[in-house]
């Protein structure tokens, strides 16, 4: 029944509807042949290969249980996610930490924004390699019961409760982890091994997620999505959450973001770290877009070291997967730069740089 009665433009007989269509333009339906089912029914312009008698749709049960409760695509924004973001309710704790030691003033006299000495990430890459004498005496790392040690002896000390603006604990739920106690150190993060594989480059309004599944029929093993930008990743929108798209044929999947400084750098890191699944992070230091450029962004980060230092460092701080750096060769003509600021983007804590000619 049609609430709208004869007011209603939309045809209700399905044989008039049929008979008034365009032809189909073949004999075989690609969905219902690949899942079972085909969600369009009698509007697919394929129907007559799962349409029968009452023109009801056809179903494959067998074909259609093999894909029951799998995920096609991935890392689509949801409705929750999306109010959470436009409404600024969305917790970056992490990221808000790290922006905070930026204002903290060094002992040098210089802010810390200029990142100077010894960083964090470099004294957590000491620690995995340093030697085991002397663990004892630290009181900052107790032994585990769990590792041989005596729990008497050394007591495990429980994290200090933050609090919030109020001055009263942040109240939690759920059980806690030891992701919630300890920090994830450099040489703990998942490994980007891609060694011996072919990777397609992220290609900006090319490289969509249909180019890439075709790509991969042709052998391409990692893949990585199209530039992004992280104000726009911030703000919600759509249009932007659909270039972070993934296929599940995608073995290895990353995607890329465009930004000029580091609070939204850091803070679009730490929100895709906690929403979407991916491999790796690329940071894109390359595109030469008036548009991008003007703004800081894209190759303009290989002029302003500070701002791209700092991004590198938050970024890193923020994800637990590997964080990639694609630059330049140079900003202006036949001046070449990046064989001068890969070394320095290595010791930032970037896992891997590619070089655009």
């Amino acid at each position: 029944k049609c609430f709208f009665g004869p007011r209603c433009r939309f045809l209700h007989d399905v044989g008039a509807y049929v008979a008034a269509k365009p032809p189909d333009l073949g004999r075989s339906c690609v969905l219902f042949e690949t899942f079972g089912r085909c969600a369009y029914g009698v509007t697919c312009r394929f129907a007559g290969a799962h349409l029968g008698d009452g023109y009801r749709n056809i179903i494959n049960a067998d074909l259609a249980k093999q894909w029951e409760g799998r995920t096609l695509v991935r890392n689509n924004l949801s409705k929750e996610l999306q109010q959470q973001l436009r409404k600024k309710k969305f917790s970056f704790r992490k990221a808000e930490e790290y922006l905070r030691s930026l204002a903290k003033p060094c002992s040098n006299g210089g802010k810390g924004g200029k990142a100077l000495g010894r960083s964090a990430e470099d004294r957590e890459a000491s620690n995995c390699t340093a030697p085991e004498d002397g663990v004892g005496d630290a009181p900052e790392c107790p032994v585990r019961p769990e590792e041989g040690g005596d729990p008497k002896a050394a007591p495990l000390q429980g994290p200090v409760p933050a609090e919030d603006e109020g001055g009263g604990p942040i109240q939690t739920a759920g059980p806690v982890t030891d992701e919630d106690i300890v920090k994830l150190r450099s040489c703990e993060k998942k490994k980007l091994e891609i060694q011996g594989k072919l990777y397609l480059a992220p290609l900006t309004t090319c490289g969509n997620l249909p180019f890439r599944r075709i790509c991969k029929r042709f052998g391409a093993d990692v893949t990585c999505g199209e530039m992004a930008v992280c104000t726009n990743l911030l703000q919600g929108q759509s249009s932007e959450w659909a270039l972070l798209k993934r296929h599940h044929t995608e073995d290895v999947f990353g995607v890329q973001l465009e930004g000029a400084f580091p609070d939204t750098m850091t803070k679009c890191a730490e929100l895709l770290n906690q929403t979407i699944d991916v491999d790796f992070v690329d940071i894109n230091v390359g595109c030469p877009i008036d548009l991008v450029y003007k703004k800081g962004g894209g190759c303009a980060l290989m002029t302003r070291s500070n701002k791209f230092e700092q991004i590198v460092r938050g970024m890193n701080a923020v994800l637990d997967v590997p964080l990639t750096v694609k630059i330049r060769t140079g900003v202006q003509e036949k001046i070449n730069v990046a064989h001068k600021i890969i070394p320095r983007i290595r010791e930032w804590g970037a896992s891997m740089v590619t070089v655009l000619g």
